[in-house]
This record gives structure tokens, C-alpha cells and sequence, in this order.
């Protein structure tokens, strides 16, 4: 059986394209076909892999960009063909990928990701203009699919809007190994994490106006370049950037609770603290209950004022939380679960023999 790899961009690490490597680590002779691609922006084990990609790799250099330029994307998956040779296609989409040019008998099961480029608030006069139309053709694409997996049940029910085949909720991958539950012995816990992603420079300001009044201690991590003016200098301690795993890890888990306000298609950042045994005040958002549920998280609207009430509030609660159970939370979302979800789903696609016509599936 052979399979291949498809995704709508290797543009960026995050985690999206951590799903792709994760399925690159399960089927390891598999090739990627994808629409842009920038050469060594992945790290990681993707770039020692094949990969094909359409001529978008010469004009795109981010995921914005490519958005503002989706009315290129039909004309460009068409040009791309995974051969026949390939048995099954596995396709991690958030919206594009699925149109990639293949084989009638090729199966296709599509992880549909997040639908980024068909919700997306639109920016460019040319993507309000065409609009419409990469809509139609997404859908009509992500039709195509034998099956289609998706990782959220609130996912579930956008896709159930226009697509009648087979939809199944796949709980998508953390690298739970790389922020382990430490022991608690000698940890202060007299700091907040702060997650500078999703945080603007007005509530930044007024956050850490009252965390200095207090003199409560803060790190910011990720990237802060929207927060300059903050900093005392370049090397300001408060700001520590983005940083791999093996710095990240041991400052959540020193760490009183995490501030995260960010709107992500899946709380990574939010489960990199709980994995590591730490609460957090998060974005009410009713995509991360459906994944987190609410022990160990504050819920805020993301304003400053409302931030600053729930500081308050975990003052007095931080060290009530049992650690183990936070730990658990994470969990469920376990890497080596979900390839194992994978490989069982595909070995049963493998046993069907069933053709699919995207006739079938779609209204």
C-alpha cells in the first residue's frame, strides 16, 4: 500500500504542520505534496523528507500572504498531480489541499485541520472579490474525500453543513514528552507565564502595571515584537522570546499559572501548562472547552480589566489544583495515541474497496 502526504502549506512550524510531521513519522517513505512550501522554515524531520509543491513556493513566504492570494490556489492544485501509483492520500487541510489532482481509484481521507481560509476575515479587496468562488471550489474539493477527520466537534458540525460521507472526530497530536509533570519540590511558583501571542500593547500595558504595583514577577514568551514598547532594553528578562521546548518547559512549569489570551484552531500553548502541571486564565472560547474542559482554567473575555480580576482570583487558588490531574488533561491528546487512531482508521480504509465519487458527499 502506498501512501503519500498532502497539506496546504510548509510555510511555518506550528501545529498544523507538527500533524504533518507526525503522519510524516507513521508512514516514513511517504512523499508530501503540498501547494508552498519555504525551504527550511519547517526545522524538524520534514525537510529530510520529498516534497513536492506547485510554483506558489516562488511568490508566497507566509500563510497571510497565501491567503491573500487563495484565488491562485484552484489553478495551482490543479498543476500539481500525485500519481497513481499512491494507494491512499492522507490530506491535512485547512481548506486547500484536498483540490490537489489525483487518480480516480487514489483514496483520499482528508484531517480537516481548521477552516482558516474559508472563515477567514478577509483582508484584501482581491480575496473579498473572489471569495466566493475559492469557497465553492474548496468545498466541492473537500467532497472529494472517502473520508473526511476533523478534531473538534465544533469542526465536525461546519463540515456536516456541506459534506454527507463519513466524519469522525480524530483528537489531534501533543508532543505531551517534551513538558513532563516535574516533581513540585523546590518550585516557588511566584511568577506568571504570559503568552505574548493574541495579547495587544494596550492590555499588556495595563496587565503588567498592576502585576508591578503588586510586585508580582512575569515572563513573557513567543513573539513580542508588538510589545517594544515595553521593553527596558533588548535584553530585558521579562521577555523571553520564542524558545524550543527544553527553555519553554521548565519556565511553565516554574511558573504560578499561565496568561493566554490567544485565538488559535487548537490550544497547544494552554496544554504545553497543563501537561507540565500549572493552571491557566484563557480566552473564553467554546472550541477550547469542547477540548480542555474547565478544571485548572479561569475563563476571561480577554480585557484587561477582566484579566487583572482573574489574577486575583488565582492568587488563591493557584496551589489548590491537583498537578496530576492537570497533567491528565493533556493527555488525551497524547501523539502516540493519535497515530494509533491514524493507523487503525487507514488500515480499515485499506480492507474497502469502495470507490468514491464526490457526487456521493456533496450538497
Amino acid at each position: 500500500m502506498k501512501i503519500a502526504l498532502s497539506c496546504d502549506d510548509l510555510l511555518i512550524r506550528d501545529h498544523y504542520t507538527e500533524i504533518v510531521e507526525t503522519l510524516g513519522m507513521v508512514y516514513e517513505d511517504s512523499t508530501i505534496y503540498t501547494l508552498a512550501h519555504k525551504e527550511k522554515a519547517m526545522l524538524g524531520t520534514v525537510e529530510l523528507r520529498k516534497i513536492r509543491s506547485t510554483y506558489l513556493s516562488h511568490k508566497i513566504k507566509d500563510r497571510e500572504q497565501l491567503a491573500k492570494n487563495s484565488f491562485l490556489i484552484p489553478n495551482a492544485a490543479s498543476n500539481l498531480f500525485i500519481p497513481c501509483s499512491v494507494d491512499l492520500i492522507i490530506n491535512i487541510s485547512n481548506g486547500m489541499s484536498s483540490g490537489i489532482r489525483k487518480c480516480d481509484n487514489t483514496k483520499l481521507v482528508t484531517y480537516f485541520y481548521d477552516h482558516y481560509y474559508l472563515n477567514r476575515k478577509k483582508k484584501a479587496l482581491r480575496e473579498k472579490i473572489f471569495n466566493s468562488y475559492v469557497t465553492k471550489w474548496s468545498k466541492a474539493a473537500l467532497c472529494m474525500s472517502d473520508e473526511i477527520w476533523v478534531p473538534s466537534e465544533s469542526v465536525k458540525k461546519f463540515v456536516e453543513e456541506f459534506y454527507n460521507g463519513p466524519v469522525s472526530v480524530v483528537a489531534p497530536p501533543f508532543n505531551i514528552a517534551d513538558y513532563p509533570l516535574t516533581p513540585k519540590e523546590g518550585k516557588e511558583f511566584n511568577y506568571y507565564a504570559i503568552n505574548a501571542k493574541g495579547m495587544s500593547e494596550e492590555c499588556a500595558i495595563e496587565l503588567t502595571s498592576f502585576l508591578d504595583e503588586y510586585n508580582m514577577k512575569y515572563i513573557f514568551f513567543g513573539e513580542d515584537a508588538h510589545l517594544d514598547i515595553l521593553k527596558i532594553d533588548e535584553e530585558d528578562p521579562r521577555f523571553m522570546g520564542v524558545r524550543c521546548s527544553g527553555e519553554l518547559a521548565p519556565m511553565l512549569g516554574n511558573a504560578r499559572a499561565l496568561i493566554d489570551i490567544s485565538e488559535t484552531a487548537f490550544p497547544e500553548d494552554i496544554l504545553k501548562c497543563l501537561s507540565s502541571g500549572r493552571p491557566a486564565i484563557v480566552k473564553d472560547s467554546e472550541l477550547f472547552k469542547s477540548y480542555l474542559g474547565d478544571f485548572g482554567l479561569l475563563w476571561t473575555d480577554g480585557s484587561a480589566s477582566k484579566l487583572i480580576d482573574s489574577v486575583k482570583d488565582m492568587n488563591n487558588l493557584y496551589h489548590t489544583y491537583d498537578r496530576k490531574k492537570l497533567y491528565n488533561i493533556a493527555t488525551n491528546f497524547h501523539d502516540i495515541k493519535f497515530k494509533s487512531d491514524v493507523k487503525r482508521r487507514v488500515d480499515k480504509m485499506i480492507g474497502d474497496n469502495h470507490v468514491h465519487s464526490g457526487a456521493d458527499c456533496c450538497h
